[in-house]
């Protein structure tokens, strides 16, 4: 059974590489996004988790979640996601953070504005 991020082959979501991108190194919107790709380097270099949780982790994301946030807030998602689940941030933390980040003034917000 196909989930929200089984796409591919799909109708209907746009390009996937955006206008402009050479392919030649990441693109980022906004500075927060080249700290949210650093980190989650730092996650997997550290070995606090792998890319294995990393992938189960975006695809435990809500629908609404994974088809209305950018790619980096689906990563923060995702991170933030196992940082709880490793302990290393409260969950108290992780509802807080989303509230704001609903509200519009969190993790991304200048990226949405």
């Amino acid at each position: 059974m196909n989930s929200v991020h089984d796409c591919g082959g799909d109708d209907g979501f746009g390009r996937i590489i955006p206008d402009g991108y050479d392919g030649t190194e990441p693109v980022f919107k906004s500075e927060w996004e080249r700290r949210m790709c650093a980190l989650f380097m730092a996650t997997i270099v550290g070995g606090l988790f792998t890319d294995e949780d990393f992938r189960q982790s975006r695809e435990r994301l809500e629908p609404s979640r994974y088809l209305t946030r950018s790619y980096y807030e689906q990563w923060w998602f995702a991170v933030a996601r196992l940082m709880v689940e490793k302990g290393v941030i409260s969950p108290a933390e992780y509802r807080a953070e989303i509230a704001r980040m609903d509200a519009g003034t969190g993790t991304g917000a200048e990226a949405r504005s």
